[in-house]
């Protein structure tokens, strides 16, 4: 498994997403791509894919509350999403002081 080079600031039951082993809640993303943690089941697993299991309205998800932004480890920015003709792109708007 990959190590994560950046989770969304919003927290995964923030996009409906739950364990796909116990149903639960209780998760966080996890340090590898394409995982969240469990903390009840105390294992790194796939989960359901909530609202990435359809087609996505970035608009309406807006409109919602739902936010797709990305916090990138590292840089330790957080980078927005954009469309740019049919394509969707991640701009740096500023750097946190954490």
């Amino acid at each position: 498994m990959r190590k994560r080079k950046w989770i969304y600031v919003q927290k995964p039951f923030e996009y409906e997403i739950s364990c796909d082993k116990c149903g639960g809640s209780n998760i966080e993303w996890s340090e590898y791509e394409h995982k969240i943690w469990c903390y009840d089941c105390k294992i790194d697993t796939a989960g359901n894919g909530g609202l990435f299991d359809g087609p996505i309205s970035i608009m309406v998800c807006g409109l919602l509350g739902v936010s797709f932004a990305r916090y990138y480890l590292k840089e330790k920015i957080v980078k927005y999403p954009r469309s740019v003709g049919h394509k969707i792109k991640w701009f740096a708007k500023y750097k946190p002081f954490i």
